[in-house]
């Protein structure tokens, strides 16, 4: 009885020493055939997940301190410089100064709105149901012209029911809708097209380098041509999250005649 009890203590002692210490790198002890073995396997794969989910939210801050930084130092410069210049400043330099400090304020407003959407995984609460990928991509467009004046068309071939979470998706559609008005000229079009559970945007814009269709949906990336554009650098990031958690895929390409195609898969919904 010592002998086959042996193996669970071994592994009682590890659980209470990264109970107590939070050091996940605690080694376990070695898994054999048995039941216990299968314990400590299972054991293994939830602690492996727990320090991989640990590493993201570390990344996740440092990478956020990082990008606050620079509209914090912005904002803090432009007050400075008012608080000491006061009364002394030609009205069209502080009128300036303040359109600075209003335009750093609202990229700090969406990237903390962006980070709490990534942090909370709030649209992950919902369950999922057969949606309409036509549906979001009309309500999206209809809202986007309506905020920017921008045509965007939607095209649907043998459009699909998936099975998605209903604000999750809008969010989804959203942000590549969002994405392309932002990285495209004044005046072409956006152009969603919806054939089969398969949804993408197309934009009229730069395009994205080859080197780059993995990388865009990375938390803060901005490709050599987008660092001056203003953004949170983080729609994509939360598109990927989103697909992911719904077991669909995302991709991005440049169209042959030029322009990001950026868009998901979804899994279809079960017939009824």
């Amino acid at each position: 009885m010592g002998r086959i009890l042996r193996p669970v203590r071994r592994l009682a002692r590890a659980a209470e020493h990264i109970t107590t210490t939070r050091e996940l790198a605690t080694p376990l002890p070695a898994a054999g055939r048995d039941e216990v073995g299968g314990l400590t396997r299972a054991f293994e794969s939830m602690v492996g997940a727990l320090r991989r989910s640990r590493e993201q939210q570390q990344r996740l801050v440092q990478d956020a301190s990082h990008e606050l930084r620079t509209p914090l130092t912005s904002v803090r410069g432009c007050a400075e410089l008012l608080q000491r210049a006061r009364g002394r400043l030609a009205p069209e330099d502080e009128e300036q100064i303040l359109a600075t400090l209003v335009t750093e304020t609202v990229a700090l407003d969406e990237i903390v709105r962006e980070l709490v959407e990534l942090a909370t995984d709030r649209q992950t609460v919902e369950d999922p149901e057969p949606l309409d990928l036509p549906a979001a991509a009309e309500d999206s467009a209809r809202r986007f012209h309506r905020r920017t004046g921008r045509a965007i068309t939607v095209t649907v071939e043998g459009p699909v029911p998936v099975l998605a979470r209903p604000r999750a998706l809008q969010r989804c559609v959203d942000n590549l809708v969002g994405n392309a008005v932002k990285f495209s000229p004044d005046g072409t079009p956006v152009e969603i097209l919806v054939t089969g559970t398969r949804l993408s945007v197309r934009d009229h814009g730069p395009g994205i380098a080859p080197g780059d269709r993995q990388a865009v949906f990375e938390r803060f990336y901005r490709g050599a041509g987008t660092q001056a554009t203003p953004g949170s650098g983080l729609g994509l990031a939360i598109v990927h999250d989103l697909v992911a958690a719904g077991h669909g895929t995302v991709f991005a390409n440049t169209a042959p005649d030029g322009g990001a195609e950026v868009g998901f898969h979804l899994p279809p919904a079960p017939h009824p």
